[in-house]
């Protein structure tokens, strides 16, 4: 350690286990300050320059102190090697020295808690001044003429009023290493620095980290404490920073730490639900978290922090990105962190190990896509020009729009349809339409109206349980499974279910087009913009027994929709005729389809 003589004014070095009493200064560095090469000549002491070296050299005097550590001069800063040990080592200086004296050059007044200067002092502003303050247990401040202002001790409240910092941190009677990751960013959250990598470096002790100094790498670097406290702590207050730019996505790294200025009151919460450590890799930060589905390919992850009043565990937003299993950190509805309810939403979470991207934060984000589906085309299963038919969904039905929607915190079904079809018969059609957890479309046409699980049960017909996500399996009958990427394209001898990303009405969604295998190949709908359409495959003639627009009538209870609609149709004489040219395999095939398609609910479940 190199230490300025208060005596002959020069520099001294010593080993670590021979280092003298000395005080410490902190200030804000002016122009043309006295460095480490002006000492190695002769000189001049009474040029203006020198001016607070020898004030720091005086008031070390009169406490009796023989030697003094100032940044300015003695550090060599032309050498990187001698440069990046100071910056890790200087915490510990701080906090060894015997006084560190707080010179404040933009103050006059002699009473700091009568200035209004005091307060607003750049020094505050400053990113290497918090180690300053914080780590030495005797702290003076000095106004511009070197008069005393007070101690740490004296002016500990307004201090803290200044800088958030609490009261027992600047006593000493509370490590600033027992709060959080988050608090401790939130005191450096206004500071600035000259360098860019300075707000990282800054840091380092306050974090108890050592990491290789490289200027010229930028917002890197805070990138790289991060990364390195990571490893030393799995405080997931770490991710507790505010997205300023809702339109782009983010890591759960922050670029600085500014990100954590609204972090003061974010604590850690034990018992943690997060059991396996993280770590950043090539792909992104790994990490296993309890996730549960939120909004369109969005989740809702749950982390082990909370308010440090309340009660309520905090989550962040996750959305897919193309890549598999690989995700990244945004905005929704305008919140960057959320109350995560543990008591209704503990059970419904998966645990999922993922990857969330860190280099593709600030990338733009896709336009928003409807939690939901639109309906494009779904064919009548009745020669009648009226079909009843009963809605459920979590929106109002509305024929003219067609759409389906999940509202933000729901998942599973987006809505079921369930035909009740005429002619006396018991017979009925149920179209449901859905996604799983991974956020992949799900459509059943056909089949049972209840899930194997709750049929029988008292709450077979209750809402929500309709709602689940049990009849998304493949095993049973009418059931299809997409891809989130490609959605759904699927055709047997009688049916084709397309389920494919289209904009509609300038706005992202799914379009749903199910029908028979010689209507189902998609037409240009008026208002469709951007669907996706397979060549068409096939056409028979058809003859539509609608002669007036569709009508709506019904009423909504709780949340279930009747309407009355009439349908396009196909004249089954026509459809006759072209099957009996088939064989008569295929007949039978038909027959049996049938017999499947259309057996009353009560048989339907037991097959």
């Amino acid at each position: 350690m190199r230490l300025l003589n208060t005596k002959t004014l020069e520099l001294e070095e010593f080993s670590d286990d021979s280092i003298p009493p000395y005080a410490i200064l902190s200030h804000r560095w002016q122009a043309k300050e006295v460095v480490f090469r002006d000492l190695e000549t002769s000189p001049a002491f009474t040029e203006p320059r020198f001016k607070k070296l020898s004030d720091t050299c005086a008031q070390a005097l009169r406490d009796d102190l023989g030697y003094v550590w100032v940044d300015t001069c003695c550090i060599d800063k032309g050498s990187s090697a001698e440069l990046s040990e100071s910056i890790n080592s200087m915490y510990e200086w701080y906090r060894c020295a015997v006084v560190c004296y707080v010179y404040l050059n933009d103050v006059t007044e002699s009473s700091a808690t009568e200035s209004s200067s005091f307060s607003s002092s750049v020094w505050f502003t400053r990113g290497w001044t918090l180690q300053e303050l914080i780590a030495p247990s005797n702290v003076q401040f000095f106004n511009a003429e070197w008069q005393k202002l007070g101690s740490k001790l004296d002016l500990k409240d307004d201090i803290s009023t200044i800088t958030g910092i609490p009261v027992g941190v600047l006593t000493g009677e509370l490590a600033a290493q027992e709060l959080s990751i988050a608090q401790r960013m939130s005191w450096a959250s206004h500071r600035t620095t000259t360098k860019v990598e300075d707000n990282a470096y800054s840091l380092l002790k306050l974090f108890d980290i050592n990491i290789p100094i490289l200027y010229g790498e930028k917002e890197k670097a805070f990138i790289r404490l991060q990364e390195e406290i990571m490893k030393q702590s799995d405080d997931q207050t770490l991710f507790a920073w505010k997205i300023s730019d809702g339109e782009t996505y983010h890591g759960l790294l922050a670029k600085s730490p500014a990100a954590f200025a609204d972090s003061g009151d974010i604590v850690r919460l034990l018992p943690s639900w997060n059991k396996s450590p993280y770590s950043m890799t090539n792909l992104g930060l790994s990490i296993e978290i309890p996730m549960i589905s939120w909004a369109m390919d969005t989740y809702f992850a749950a982390l082990d922090i909370q308010k440090e009043r309340a009660k309520e565990r905090l989550g962040v937003f996750l959305t897919f990105l193309p890549e598999k299993n690989q995700y990244a950190r945004i905005m929704l509805e305008g919140e960057y962190l959320a109350e995560f309810d543990s008591v209704t939403l503990a059970s419904k979470c998966e645990y999922r190990k993922i990857y969330v991207r860190q280099v593709i934060s600030g990338k733009p984000k896709l336009p928003e896509k409807i939690y939901g589906f639109w309906l494009r085309h779904f064919p009548a299963r009745d020669t009648h020009k009226e079909a009843e038919f009963d809605v459920m969904s979590w929106n109002k039905w509305d024929h003219n729009e067609r759409l389906f929607v999940i509202p933000t915190g729901q998942r599973g079904t987006a809505g079921i349809i369930r035909y009740k079809l005429g002619s006396g018969l018991d017979r009925t059609e149920n179209l449901k339409l859905g996604f799983d957890s991974m956020f992949n479309p799900v459509v059943q046409f056909g089949g049972q109206r209840y899930s194997a699980g709750s049929f029988g049960t008292p709450t077979m017909k209750d809402f929500h349980v309709m709602m689940g996500t049990e009849w998304m399996d493949t095993k049973y009958l009418g059931v299809y499974k997409g891809d989130r990427l490609s959605g759904v394209d699927e055709e047997d001898t009688w049916l084709r279910i397309l389920v494919k990303e289209g904009t509609v009405k300038g706005k992202r969604m799914w379009v749903v087009h199910i029908g028979y295998a010689e209507e189902s190949s998609w037409q240009k709908d008026a208002i469709c913009d951007g669907c996706e359409m397979p060549a068409k495959q096939r056409t028979l003639p058809t003859k539509t027994m609608v002669s007036k627009p569709p009508t709506l009538s019904g009423t909504t209870v709780s949340n279930v929709i009747t309407v009355k609609i009439q349908f396009t149709v196909y004249d089954i004489n026509v459809a006759t005729a072209v099957i009996s040219i088939f064989a008569l395999p295929v007949m039978n095939m038909l027959m049996r389809f049938i017999q499947i398609i259309d057996l009353p609910p009560s048989k339907n479940l037991n097959s």
